[in-house]
């Protein structure tokens, strides 16, 4: 049987990643350039240009990148034997292509690199990524017209000043004749897809969710949000978003000509509509429509998918790239591993042995607090900082015992957690999974707790470059058929290393209500 190979590209802050999958879509092998370090004119260079909150990248570097990444692919595989080219991106980010930048990438000189072609061809040369928060005050005036909750019921999150609508708008405002002279503009996500088809490629659904403009429900961008600023809709620079996955009548976009004579690739090699990082993970880690996703990292971040998300200001709530009728949501919490470990080295002699002889212990009735020590101000829910707990509330959660304090903070971090999910209305079945990655993934005393506090069993995998691996399952999906990507991905081994205790898990409900009085009442103290 004649191989095939799948390519998945990841354009991140750092670098630019590339997973080549088999036909059974095991990896082959990986492709990486860090801008920093491999790329001549950036080396040992700081490659974020920043002033005051305004913080871009050079949109050539990506260019340079990626002529680099298909370079060093091209050494690893056939290229005749890639099928299907999937992608993503940092998320919310955005790139202006001047008046004649179509017109040079369809006529490109394949004795030549991209880079050399396409960088003067540009609008605007460094591009705001998502670290950029010089646009708060577009967000206030966005917010003041729509109003919060609605807001979120129609884009999928309130307004944050990384999300690209309010960048677009800052260039509309404060430096029209630059708009004006802009062809397209572009997420970072599908600006490599154009890269890479020759031709404009439409954004998506999902990586479109991140930009506080797109209706999450109707699919098609707001033109009251577009048309905020000096008369311009901002709309009719981006095209008409469409599905991550095309419909099976649609006919496929297929590799650029400059590709296929340069490197050699098929020329009958699919390009899939490129997605953002966090919906691409989302696929790699193999989510099911009950599945969750909970990262355990410096920032804990959970990920779902559910068809009744209930939107709110403290989540974001993305269109589900691989169906359309349901929708994906992302939870980020600031206080996630570096609390544990503090906890670790201030209340268990600097073990972690120690600590999780706590966390496993069962304490004596009167033990049984509920509370948590946040702090860094939480994003869920917004602003809530310091540490409480259910007993007296005049006495403080550091007055209890080190054992006490340990095992009050850790169950806090989760039932918060759970208690989030529930409010996002999403609803696990005992048959869906939770699957666990990040540095605290490694503590299986921990996900023992996590396990009985959620009432899901615990898989663990591997997640490596779970968006560059998701890039390449949809570029399978496009070639093959999302069904036959999904009868691959449930052959897919993830470890199972918790399952729930069901009488364990019947306690942290009772403790859930609990928590949640809790939290709302510190709430409203601080709100007074």
């Amino acid at each position: 049987m004649v191989e095939e190979y799948f390519l998945g590209f990841d354009l991140s802050t750092q670098a630019i990643k590339v997973f080549i999958a088999d036909r059974d879509l095991n990896l082959h092998c990986e492709v990486c350039v860090k801008y920093d370090k491999d790329i001549l004119n950036y080396k040992n260079k700081d490659i974020l240009q920043k002033s005051g909150n305004s913080v871009t990248s050079s949109v050539a570097m990506w260019i340079e990148a990626l002529d680099l990444a298909l370079e060093k692919t091209s050494t690893l595989v056939d290229m005749d034997l890639v099928v299907g080219i999937g992608g993503c991106a940092q998320q919310h980010g955005t790139v202006y292509t001047g008046q004649d930048f179509l017109a040079t990438l369809q006529n490109l000189n394949p004795a030549e690199s991209l880079h050399t072609q396409l960088s003067d061809k540009l609008s605007v040369v460094d591009s705001p990524i998502w670290l950029d928060s010089s646009t708060e005050d577009y967000c206030s005036r966005l917010e003041e017209k729509i109003g919060i909750d609605d807001l979120c019921k129609k884009t999928g999150s309130r307004a944050h000043a990384r999300f690209s609508v309010h960048h677009i708008h800052k260039l509309v405002n404060e430096d029209p004749e630059t708009y004006r002279e802009t062809e397209r503009v572009l997420l970072i996500s599908n600006f490599l897809s154009t890269l890479l088809a020759g031709d404009y490629v439409p954004m998506d659904f999902s990586d479109g969710s991140g930009m506080n403009l797109l209706d999450i429900i109707q699919k098609r961008w707001i033109p009251e949000i577009g048309g905020m600023y000096g008369g311009v809709d901002v709309c009719e620079k981006l095209g008409q978003p469409k599905p991550t996955l095309r419909a099976d009548n649609e006919e496929p976009t297929r590799v650029s000509d400059y590709l296929t004579t340069r490197y050699g690739v098929n020329k009958d090699c699919h390009v899939t509509r490129f997605t953002g990082d966090n919906p691409a993970t989302l696929v790699g880690m193999c989510c099911g429509d009950e599945d969750l996703i909970l990262s355990l990292g410096t920032s804990d971040v959970l990920i779902g998918v559910s068809s009744h998300v209930t939107p709110s200001p403290d989540i974001h709530v993305f269109c589900n790239p691989l169906n359309q009728h349901t929708h994906m949501f992302i939870i980020c919490y600031k206080n996630g591993s570096l609390v544990r470990e503090e906890l670790m080295k201030n209340y268990c002699e600097g073990s972690w042995d120690k600590y999780n002889e706590i966390i496993s212990s069962v304490p004596r009735d009167d033990q049984v607090i509920v509370g948590n020590y946040l702090p860094q101000p939480e994003t869920c829910p917004a602003g809530l900082t310091g540490h409480f707990c259910s007993t007296d509330p005049d006495a403080s959660l550091f007055s209890h015992p080190p054992a006490t304090i340990v095992r009050t903070v850790t169950k806090g971090q989760f039932l918060s957690k759970r208690n989030d999910i529930a409010a996002a209305g999403f609803s696990p079945s005992r048959a869906a999974r939770l699957i666990v990655v990040g540095g605290g993934s490694v503590n299986n005393t921990l996900l023992t707790l996590i396990s009985n506090v959620f009432g899901m069993d615990v898989y663990r995998m591997s997640s490596g470059n779970a968006a560059a691996r998701g890039a390449a399952l949809l570029a399978y999906a496009d070639v093959k058929g999302v069904e036959s990507m999904r009868e691959l991905v449930r052959r897919t081994e993830i470890e199972l290393v918790a399952k729930t205790d069901l009488s364990e898990h019947e306690k942290y409900c009772g403790l859930r209500e609990t928590y949640v009085k809790l939290q709302e009442k510190c709430m409203k103290s601080r709100d007074m």
